[in-house]
């Protein structure tokens, strides 16, 4: 509120004490303020019924000017650009907790149901719930994409690293867990039994997958038998190694790296993973040869 507006606009009872008396000089101005009313009072003509013109006109109140505050162009643009960054970082990070936590326990659901599936009681664990029929075991050669082809187990990722496989190697079947190549050899016939795996989210089974060296052990567990593996190319604890190009599939051809009407001898695997492991532009393998069969 201005000056003006505070002495001018409003009037003062009679005998009422004003603040101003309580500051130095306050009373004196009081004073000299009456009598010079007074004075003023006596010089006016008594007869006169009207006031003067000045008399008449009121003293001019003074007007706050608002002034509105607009942003300049460049200002608005760049706060809209403030905003979608912390827009999009929140989708980012909402992005990144789905991926490692929220795919991880569909997949979780998914491998309780595939176990179900199986049909057979796998070696350390697996049997079918009390009371529930089991399943009889498929042919692994008769199963449709997403069915659950049997058990891996990698030691070099942890003793209690058991996960169940289907039968499938797109999105909608290793979102389940590992898939099987279809196409590649079964597991203990002769070819290139054939798996992938993810190392980013949806449990992330290989997600170690660089860790694996020259001499490790897989195990297949189906409903035939146990189908025991070593490594004899791995990544060897290099996270780049084994690197290869995503359009480099030979190293799922029967014979790797040989024409594909080449005829195997050997009872081979090949495992495949992304590279990196939080992205897709590259894969990793590690590839070994049957060493045992445990019948069931």
């Amino acid at each position: 509120m201005s000056n003006t507006g505070s002495a001018g606009g409003r009037r003062r009872r009679a005998g009422s004490r004003h603040e101003d008396d309580a500051t130095p000089g306050g009373a004196t101005r009081g004073r000299r303020a009456a009598s010079l009313a007074a004075g003023s009072r006596a010089a006016t003509p008594a007869a006169s019924g009207s006031a003067s013109p000045r008399a008449r006109r009121r003293a001019p109140s003074r007007r706050k000017h608002r002034t509105s505050a607009r942003r300049s162009p460049v200002a608005a643009a760049v706060g809209v650009a403030g905003e979608l960054l912390l827009t999009g970082g929140a989708l980012v990070l909402l992005f990144a907790v789905y991926t490692l936590w929220g795919t991880g326990i569909q997949t979780a659901a998914a491998q309780d149901d595939l176990r179900d599936q199986l049909g057979f009681d796998a070696r350390g664990g697996g049997s079918p719930a009390v009371g529930a029929p089991a399943e009889q075991p498929a042919d692994v050669a008769e199963l449709d994409l997403g069915d659950a082809y049997g058990i891996m187990r990698i030691p070099r990722f942890g003793a209690g690293w058991e996960w169940v496989m289907v039968e499938g190697v797109e999105d909608p079947d290793l979102k389940n867990g590992p898939g099987h190549y279809p196409g590649s050899a079964d597991a203990g016939q002769l070819g290139n039994f054939s798996v992938a795996g993810h190392r980013s989210g949806h449990g992330e089974p290989f997600a170690d997958f660089p860790e694996l060296r020259a001499g490790d052990i897989v195990e297949i567990e189906t409903a035939d038998a146990v189908y025991v593996y070593e490594l004899d190319d791995a990544p060897d604890g290099d996270p780049d190694g084994n690197k290869i190009a995503i359009t480099d599939t030979w190293v799922v051809d029967p014979v790797p790296g040989e024409p594909d009407d080449t005829e195997p001898a050997e009872r081979r695997i090949t495992l495949t993973t992304c590279w990196p492991r939080y992205g897709s532009s590259a894969r990793m393998y590690a590839t070994g040869v049957l060493v045992g069969v445990e019948e069931r």
